[in-house]
């Protein structure tokens, strides 16, 4: 399996994710807490991006630079299907 991973020592915070950014683990302690709720969204997204990228490479090193056939490089199209399916209560 495919993954990247990301980890913030100061927030507490630590990701895992697949090829294409689809959350496979998140971990969170007491220091996460005091980031408040946007603080934190925005911290768990941020090491979701670094994750995301770290595991589209190792795709990439294993499949070839061709990984479009994936969806690993059409962000713009990706980020509009998620739009389109988030509820608004959970958008920051």
């Amino acid at each position: 399996m495919i993954t990247g991973n990301a980890h913030d020592p100061d927030t507490g915070i630590a990701v895992e994710v697949g090829p294409g950014g689809g959350l496979r683990e998140l971990a969170l302690d007491s220091r996460s807490v005091r980031l408040g709720q946007t603080g934190l969204a925005r911290a768990i997204l941020a090491l979701v991006d670094t994750a995301t990228a770290r595991a589209n490479a190792r795709a990439r090193h294993e499949v070839g630079d061709d990984v479009s056939a994936l969806g690993l490089d059409v962000r713009a199209r990706l980020v509009e299907s998620v739009e389109d399916t988030t509820p608004e209560t959970w958008r920051v």
